[in-house]
């Protein structure tokens, strides 16, 4: 009997192997290995993924593989959440270059993940790359003087940008509305976050010739405004629109009415709305809206409704009712102060998230097979419970509707149940195998239902590839003293931990429970509101995390009040990270030490 050889595989086995691998290890171990490995792999040496790479990799691939496939690279993704100042160490490397196009020249898309204030001298450099996506860091604020230069490069700026993503998950960015506008000739597509509807309505001058616009609007002003949407300004070509507004005060329905009725080229539509305006649960408003969007093929739809004022739920009948009586597919539920509606089915056209809430275990739809029809394409799943007394099974019922998801986000969480053998027996069936990310954000008095919680982070029956944990610091305490003495959750790569006034000080004692059960780490982040929280054992436990955790490639530590600070050392000694790291020369290790962070790569 012959014995197989690696060869011998089908390029389908090859290829899902590599599924489970980085790029690095992909290049490493099947470049250059003989020309039908060559060509089988020819997708990942077009696709450059930089995250998740060890300092020492990451220094490896620029300076003797990239060189290599140069020619090759068609987008390239830099991550600075898993590797903390991989986009700035990689903007030293191309230093030589006048545009990024000289040292790549076949490159089309650039990703930027977690982009920070320092990364900012990289915007020159990519102007003239078809596509440009930038998510800037989620919990270190850009400064104005940061938005006020990446406006200008992005908006004001002669490039070749024809597709942009520009997100800033906090407060969105203030576009410069002092400023002569300037055309965006070659802008098509764009996805962007941006403060206040006036920064939207100069997106409509900006931007004529746009064909999908994905907007998120964060805030509401009460300043004069500073742009009106005159119908000659209003876009010719949209094809594609989202809107996420999430202030209740921002839009009214009568200004939302305004700004679709005179974008009538619109084919797909997508509504993510949250307001007190009560006219929003008027099935006829909705279809009056719709009669002049003669194209329109495709609706997405979730309102957050706040209109409730009672301790017993709304009633959702009667705005049900609304729109059963004008043709118009929708399932509709209800807490205390809150109407949801959604738009069924859910199925969408490509990788979406959805909000919801517990109280979806009772919705209402004017076409139950449709709200029954499985979910397609729903990668994540958020849910606000806003701290109102549920059940395990209320969420548990709610999530079995969604099994594809990869990221679970659940929020202000009051599970008052104890799970019983007639749970067990309703959820024995619910698998979620693509979940790899759990957010569980803030528990009614930082109390956790640790039967629930253990049902999601500790049930790899559920959940075999659950990697990725976010809890508030003071949940997490409780979970942790409540555990078994020897009970240690080996599955979890990747640990966030957030903490603000009600959450206390971060101490010494609690790091070291923490270290102790979560033994595998590769990433940890502590954020917190106010440095006061950190500052006394700062030094202390860094060197804590640093020196327990064999695997640990990166940690990162930031506040958004006040100074991060050393007590114990001066501010230009900091050999003692190189040592904590138990690394013998300062190359293997990056750090960043400023006011708001310090972040650690290795």
């Amino acid at each position: 009997m012959s014995i197989a050889q690696f060869e011998d595989l089908p390029d389908e086995i090859l290829l899902e192997i590599c599924i489970y691998l980085n790029t690095i290890d992909i290049i490493n171990a099947f470049g250059r290995s003989n020309s039908r490995l060559e060509r089988t792999i020819t997708q990942f040496r077009h696709d450059i993924n930089l995250q998740q790479l060890t300092l020492k990799q990451f220094q490896h691939f620029c300076y003797h593989v990239i060189p290599c496939y140069a020619d090759c690279i068609v987008k390239l993704t830099i991550n600075t959440w898993y590797a903390p100042g991989e986009i700035a160490l990689f903007n030293r490397f191309i230093a030589p270059y006048k545009t990024l196009h000289e040292f790549l020249p076949s490159l089309k898309q650039i990703w930027l993940i977690n982009f920070s204030n320092k990364d900012i001298d990289i915007i020159p450099k990519i102007l003239s790359i078809e596509k440009v996506l930038i998510d800037s860091d989620a919990q270190v604020s850009l400064f104005h003087s940061t938005k006020v230069l990446l406006d200008r490069y992005l908006f004001c700026t002669r490039n070749s940008i024809q597709e942009l993503r520009l997100y800033d998950s906090e407060e969105g960015f203030r576009l410069q509305h002092d400023l002569p506008v300037m055309t965006c000739l070659y802008l098509q597509k764009l996805i962007i976050s941006v403060a206040t509807s006036d920064d939207l309505i100069l997106i409509f001058r900006r931007a004529p010739n746009l064909i999908k616009l994905h907007v998120e609007i964060s805030m509401f002003s009460t300043d004069l405004p500073k742009q009106y949407a005159t119908p000659d300004i209003m876009p010719r070509h949209i094809k594609d629109f989202h809107l996420w507004v999430k202030d209740k005060r921002l839009l009214i329905f009568e200004d939302l009415y305004n700004i679709l009725t005179n974008i009538p080229t619109i084919e797909c539509l997508s509504l993510e709305i949250e307001t007190d305006d009560i006219q929003y649960s008027q099935g006829h408003r909705w279809r009056e809206l719709f009669s002049y969007l003669p194209r329109l093929a495709r609706l997405d739809m979730g309102l957050k409704i706040w209109i409730g004022f009672n301790k017993v739920p709304i009633d959702v009948t009667p705005y049900l009712q609304t729109f059963t009586e004008n043709g118009l597919d929708i399932c509709a539920y209800a807490d205390t102060r809150v109407l949801y509606i959604d738009a069924i089915p859910y199925e969408f056209d490509s990788a979406t998230g959805v909000m919801t809430s517990p109280s979806a275990s009772r919705a209402k739809a004017t076409n139950m097979n449709l709200f029954q029809k499985p979910a397609r394409r729903v990668n994540t799943l958020c849910f606000d419970g806003r701290h109102e007394s549920t059940s395990a099974n209320d969420w548990f019922q709610v999530i079995h509707r969604f099994p594809t998801i990869q990221v679970l986000d659940i929020v202000s969480i009051n599970v008052t149940d104890q799970l019983d053998s007639k749970f067990f027996e309703n959820s024995r069936h619910l698998r979620l195998p693509n979940l790899t990310i759990l957010r569980y954000i803030r528990s009614t008095k930082c109390q956790v239902n640790i039967p629930f919680f253990m049902y999601l982070a500790n049930n790899e029956v559920l959940a075999p590839r659950l990697s990725s944990l976010t809890m508030m610091y003071g949940d997490f305490v409780y979970v942790c003293k409540r555990l078994p003495i020897d009970f240690q959750f080996t599955r979890f790569h990747e640990l966030r931990l957030y903490g603000n006034g009600a959450d206390g000080c971060i101490c010494l004692k609690d790091i070291q429970l923490i270290l102790k059960i979560f033994p595998n780490l590769e990433h940890f982040w502590i954020h917190v509101q106010s440095s006061r929280t950190i500052n006394k054992k700062l030094q202390f436990i860094i060197q804590e995390i640093l020196s327990s955790l064999t695997n640990l490639i990166s940690l990162r530590l930031s506040c958004k009040k006040h100074s991060l600070r050393f007590p114990v050392l001066p501010d230009d000694d900091h050999t003692w990270i190189q040592h904590a790291c138990r690394l013998n020369q300062s190359k293997h290790v990056h750090f960043t030490i400023d006011k708001k962070e310090i972040s650690i790569w290795k």
